[in-house]
């Protein structure tokens, strides 16, 4: 451990910067509180900045919503969600591939490990039976269903008894 530091001259003057070096004068409590203010600034200042510029760079690279494709009155931009649930395990990847290729926006195909009891395409508003229709030419005739209540736009809801047409 070190020997005490033997008090100088110096060290009995008043912390004055004029007169004495700034590292040589004692530090006041005000001076502690200048100190700790410009730590607190400088990391709150490096935090936020660090979190802006993260969320920034998420949102430049995030993908963005489908532009509005409106073909004859028809917004083909609607994401339509897949659901499988024959219990086989065969449709929903096809089904969505056949919708996809007719330049429909699919974001979801789901397969379910239960069983659906019918097969329709629900659509959550009245504005989509429409696009509703559309998906009947490409996958086949099936029920359409307004039901304001469900999780998707439009949802293909391939039940037990559903066949392809190939």
């Amino acid at each position: 451990m070190p020997g005490r530091k033997i008090a100088d001259a110096l060290d009995l003057l008043k912390p004055d910067y004029k007169h004495v070096g700034k590292h040589r004068a004692r530090r006041t409590a005000k001076d502690r509180w200048a100190e700790f203010a410009a730590l607190a600034l400088a990391s709150a200042l490096l935090s936020g900045g660090g979190y802006f510029g993260l969320q920034s760079a998420i949102s430049s690279m995030a993908t963005p919503a489908p532009t509005k494709n409106v073909v004859n009155g028809v917004d083909l931009s609607t994401p339509i969600t897949v659901i499988d649930g024959t219990g086989t395990r065969l449709y929903a990847m096809r089904i969505g591939q056949q919708l996809q290729d007719a330049k429909l926006v699919v974001p979801y195909s789901r397969t379910l490990d239960m069983t659906l009891a019918d097969t329709s395409i629900t659509i959550k508003k009245e504005e989509y039976r429409a696009l509703a229709k559309r998906i009947q030419l490409i996958i086949g005739k099936l029920p359409i269903v307004l039901n304001a209540d469900a999780k998707y736009p439009i949802e293909v809801r391939l039940g037990l008894g559903f066949k392809i047409n190939d």
